[in-house]
């Protein structure tokens, strides 16, 4: 074979390549915007005015062991790389932080020196699992005790990884800090309002730690409500919408994790040992 036909059959072979490429991005793009047609679509036919009665989605945490791994991801680390806030634990999926036990998930933070930290505890999302665009989500759960302990329900874009934090959107259901036992708050973070938001609202429940409560968001594509007990103490409702104060209209997924120390939890008692988050249930309803 001379020179000239081996030039042809490769120019063929890279022309292939190059068509199969080229058809390989037309499809995760037409991947894409077909599920961005299906949210539009189904983002219409949602309720919006609050009243979501369908149960869609949920997690009873009935079976005793791990979570389910078709519900669950992990972020694991310390969260040096840019998710953390100057917290001081290490995020494991050990059994040891995460495990399910009597019908409840419980989350542990502990005492114990791991991957260059003091703490170790978990952090669960539903990241690449289930998201979703409006609705009822209520998480019922009770609080750990100890002074340093940040115990979240929350939520963020689905879309972070391409516009990142806060473009994306998060949604603090709830947040509590064990060196303030009888208050929990729930905030809204944006381009118009991040970090130490204005977006803030706190409530004080003396019994958290000790009795079980239902925390709940009512997110439709007019306002963001939230809730504690079925009783709405915040709504977050920008009079004009944009792309900075209401990102609210994408896909967001459900994080449940225990920090230690950070901007949030503070001092960490020097006899803390052990705190556990237990939840119940969560539950979307549309």
């Amino acid at each position: 074979m001379d020179a000239g036909a081996q030039e042809i059959i490769a120019t063929q072979e890279q022309y292939e390549e190059a068509i199969a490429v080229e058809n390989a991005v037309d499809s995760i793009y037409t991947l894409t915007r077909l599920q961005e047609i299906v949210d539009e679509v189904n983002n219409k036919l949602i309720s919006n005015d609050g009243t979501f009665e369908t149960l869609k989605w949920s997690d009873e945490f009935n079976s005793d062991g791990q979570p389910s791994s078709d519900n669950w991801n992990y972020d694991i680390g310390n969260g040096d790389w840019g998710w953390g806030n100057g917290e001081e634990q290490y995020y494991t999926k050990s059994s040891n932080n995460v495990t399910i036990e009597n019908g409840s998930l419980k989350i542990k933070a502990k005492k114990e020196a791991y991957g260059g930290r003091s703490y170790t505890s978990a952090r669960l999302k539903t990241q690449g699992k289930y998201s979703f665009t409006y609705g009822k989500l209520e998480v019922r759960a009770k609080l750990p005790k100890g002074g340093g302990t940040w115990p979240a329900i929350w939520m963020l874009g689905n879309n972070i990884s391409t516009v990142g934090w806060p473009a994306c959107g998060e949604i603090d259901i709830m947040e509590h800090k064990g060196n303030d036992l009888g208050y929990i708050s729930s905030a809204i973070h944006n381009n118009s309002g991040s970090g130490a938001t204005p977006f803030f609202h706190g409530l004080n429940k003396p019994d958290v730690t000790d009795e079980f409560h239902v925390y709940g968001v009512i997110w439709t594509s007019k306002k963001i409500q939230f809730t504690v007990d079925g009783n709405i103490h915040y709504t977050y409702n920008p009079a004009v919408k944009n792309d900075n104060n209401w990102p609210f209209n994408k896909r967001q997924f459900i994080i449940l994790n225990v920090a230690m120390g950070g901007t949030l939890g503070g001092n960490i008692d020097n006899g803390f040992t052990e705190g556990t988050m237990e939840i119940d249930y969560v539950r979307l309803y549309q």
